[in-house]
């Protein structure tokens, strides 16, 4: 049978957003030959749809299309028993003219679903290595015949993540921003990207680090608002970055230079440094001791009775005490009245 040539559901794993997204798009391309008319597509998000929601876009064959295809993300975030339960058995036995793609940034989907499909269909796309990086990001560059020097690759790859699609969005950014045939310091880089880089929870711990208050709640609505982190997204990027902050305190205190330690601890662009500069006249190692715990117990709050519910105002109350008390305020334990926020009682 002609559906054959592809298979009705793949499981796509892995942090490589871009070589996954081509994947995809060479999908929706031979399906649409296939089919001899476009596909409808859905793409759904584990916790905002139910596995339910997207058998029933599959089940219920199209109007307008001869084929449905249904991306459903995050699927490894899929923790009900039933909902697995409903998954694996459509993925024994799919809907015909159709594919599911289960997509996740981690390495595995929910056993009892990767045991219904097989192997061949089930793949992971793997962070491109060091090395092949930075070959990748001068032909990507090569191609508007602008070029880098090796400062300004390291700063480059420090400000972007690891992932093609997201260095080819970056290396857009400086085909627009530079004449072809410029040759790039670390600073042009650093300007372009930072200019257009959206706010996430980086963003944050720099306004927190310089000690703005009302900007540091603007910018922890705009990364809530844009889903580009939920709160505990957001506090393991503040406790990576606070952990960073006190080891490199630490050194400082013990004679070491601010610029030798940067380089050691991944920092190496100039605009990283004078982030972290500006937060360490903010906070002593001590304080982002006492930081870190507190973020890790805002976290289980999360995770308690609470739930996602008061999400926001925990972390509001959070940042709120950081930057006013400079972290003096933070008590060393306890979601109590006498722990970090004396006048919340849970």
């Amino acid at each position: 049978m002609a559906e054959a040539l592809i298979p009705p559901v793949w499981i796509l794993a892995g942090p490589e957003i871009g070589l996954k997204e081509a994947f995809v798009a060479d999908i929706v391309k031979k399906v649409r030959d296939l089919g001899g008319d476009e596909p409808e597509i859905h793409r759904l998000y584990a916790g905002d749809a139910s596995p339910s929601d997207a058998i029933s876009l599959l089940r219920n064959s199209s109007l307008f299309a001869s084929w449905v295809i249904v991306e459903f993300r995050n699927v490894d975030q899929i923790s009900q028993k039933a909902d697995i339960d409903a998954l694996a058995r459509y993925c024994g036995a799919p809907a015909e003219q159709t594919v599911l793609l289960l997509e996740t940034e981690g390495y595995s989907a929910p056993k009892a679903i990767e045991k219904t499909v097989p192997s061949a269909c089930r793949k992971t796309f793997f962070e491109l290595f060091e090395n092949e990086l930075a070959g990748w990001v001068r032909r990507e560059l090569g191609q508007s015949e602008l070029s880098l020097d090796g400062e300004a690759l390291e700063s480059l790859l420090e400000l972007v993540p690891h992932d093609t699609a997201s260095l080819k969005a970056a290396c857009l950014i400086l085909n627009s921003s530079f004449p072809a045939g410029s040759a790039l310091s670390a600073e042009n880089v650093e300007a372009a990207i930072l200019r257009s880089k959206p706010e996430d929870a980086f963003t944050l711990f720099e306004k927190i680090g310089q000690g703005e208050l009302s900007l540091s709640l603007e910018v922890l609505d705009t990364v809530l608002d844009s889903r580009r982190g939920d709160a505990n997204q957001i506090i393991a990027a503040l406790v990576w970055s606070f952990r960073r902050l006190q080891r490199i305190g630490d050194a400082v205190a013990h004679g070491e230079r601010f610029e030798d330690v940067c380089p050691r601890e991944g920092a190496r662009s100039k605009t990283v440094q004078r982030q972290l500069r500006a937060a360490l006249q903010h906070y002593k190692p001590e304080d982002c001791r006492r930081i870190i715990l507190a973020l890790s117990e805002t976290e289980a709050a999360t995770r308690g009775p609470l739930g996602s519910a008061f999400d926001r105002q925990l972390l509001h109350l959070l940042i709120t005490s950081i930057i006013t008390e400079k972290g003096q305020g933070l008590a060393a334990a306890g979601w109590s009245e006498q722990g970090i926020y004396p006048h919340l009682v849970l």
